[in-house]
């Protein structure tokens, strides 16, 4: 079976899955396993990266050091790994290893991080906690539905429906 055919059974399960669930629980289905070992060592080392990032800005915030936010929101905006130098297989290889959903999370992410970069320019401290607030709970979305091979206690998590999108609160 090719890993396109691997891809649509997947996106269907998950599809038929989440029909049968309610709307605030999401069906998990790592990506890790899918991924060519060149993506995995990229999203691992971006994950590290950002996850670093992400306790330095909570620093910064608490602390009132709005250059400090702002660079770091750049930085991990700057950090997806679509932009990385990935060459063409790469991008083919990414597409059909994960599901839509998944890339949709990872591009909301780094938008929540160009937001939390401009209020840290603004010196909008009540924006920066919100949006890193959004950021991390973007990050938990995420890993509950996609990474639970690597984060067990995420697995089964009843999260609200629109952590890791673009939904308007």
């Amino acid at each position: 079976m090719s890993k396109r055919q691997t891809h649509r059974i997947l996106v269907s399960a998950a599809a038929l899955a989440g029909l049968t669930l309610s709307a605030t629980v999401f069906a998990a289905q790592p990506v890790g396993p899918d991924l060519t070992e060149k993506l995995r060592g990229l999203l691992v080392k971006e994950m590290v990266e950002v996850e670093a990032t992400m306790q330095e800005t909570y620093s910064a915030i608490i602390q009132g050091r709005h250059d400090e936010v702002a660079q770091k929101g750049r930085a991990i905006h700057d950090s997806f790994i679509l932009e990385q130098s990935l060459t063409k297989q790469d991008r083919e290889d990414l597409k059909a290893a994960v599901p839509e959903a998944f890339l949709q999370m990872d591009t909301h992410f780094h938008q929540l991080a160009a937001s939390l970069a401009e209020a840290g320019k603004e010196q909008n401290t009540q924006a920066q906690v919100s949006t890193f607030s959004r950021m991390t709970e973007s990050c938990v979305a995420c890993h509950s539905r996609y990474v639970t091979d690597r984060f067990e206690g995420l697995e089964g998590q009843s999260l609200p429906e629109d952590w890791g999108t673009n939904a308007v609160r």
